[in-house]
């Protein structure tokens, strides 16, 4: 791409600014790109439809792939498909990449799953004695990750905002300090209060309202028209599935979404990423 963005860069400079050819960050991104690879056929075969999410759409807009600085992967299929998903990965085991959730690892709180590489490490990032550090620590599996998340309709965005800050307390404050306590909360959470907002969202939410399922810190909010159905998107040279209108989703949730951040405002990830192979 030659493009020149708002700032003066091209495509070319951010390449050579953030993850050129060898860096740590673009090993990191083409083993990640191997992981998303590996669960969209997973997915096909397991029958569940799934779609790139967040800044991966983004990015596949773009930039034809990665944001140059970035290092997430963030895929989404409906809550009905996810524990369908996350069955089929446990049952067909593949020797590099893991299922990280509550039930493969009882330490990992977020209400999502992560599909982890046994043969990176994120160093953690935190102080060692903050909440972030002691939860980061307490996690069986610390590889590369792409992060799978459930999604659904009939959503109250209160309620959802309710249900992440219950979630975060868990995950944050209780999952070092209180473990056992912690997994009796998560387990009430998922088994009892979210069900409950679920109730209460049939009866008084919107049908055609998507959001990430309770209890996942995300609140934007989404038509179903613009989610569905999934339309082709090509990242990083392979064609994968990517929401119904591209264009709205990124209005959504970036705004004027073509325009670069400025560089003091890139999030650009400071954990050092350690691949072993």
């Amino acid at each position: 791409m030659n493009k020149v963005y708002n700032t003066g860069e091209t495509e070319e400079d951010l390449r050579q600014a953030y993850n050129p050819d060898g860096s740590s960050l673009r090993k990191a991104q083409l083993r990640l790109l191997d992981m998303l690879t590996y669960l969209f056929d997973v997915a096909q075969k397991a029958g569940v439809s799934c779609r790139l999410d967040g800044g991966n759409v983004l990015g596949a807009v773009r930039h034809g792939g990665f944001i140059p600085w970035d290092d997430d992967v963030d895929v989404v299929v409906s809550r009905r498909d996810f524990k369908k998903l996350c069955r089929y990965l446990e049952e067909h085991p593949h020797p590099q990449y893991v299922l990280q959730t509550h039930h493969t690892d009882k330490d990992s709180f977020v209400p999502w799953g992560r599909l982890r590489d046994l043969k990176s490490e994120y160093a953690n990032p935190y102080a060692a004695d903050s909440r972030e550090g002691k939860s980061f620590a307490a996690q069986k599996y610390r590889g590369l990750q792409v992060d799978i998340f459930p999604y659904e309709g009939y959503m109250i965005p209160s309620l959802q905002r309710l249900a992440a800050k219950m979630a975060c307390v868990v995950h944050f404050d209780l999952s070092h300090s209180h473990p056992m306590l912690a997994r009796l909360v998560y387990a009430t959470l998922h088994s009892v209060v979210y069900p409950c907002f679920r109730l209460i969202g049939h009866c008084f939410g919107k049908r055609d309202l998507y959001m990430h399922s309770y209890g996942s810190w995300f609140y934007f909010r989404f038509p179903k028209q613009v989610l569905m159905p999934h339309r082709e998107l090509v990242y990083e040279g392979k064609t994968l599935a990517g929401p119904a209108d591209v264009d709205q989703f990124c209005r959504i949730v970036y705004g004027d979404y073509m325009k670069l951040p400025p560089k003091e405002k890139r999030a650009v990830h400071g954990s050092e990423i350690i691949i072993y192979d």
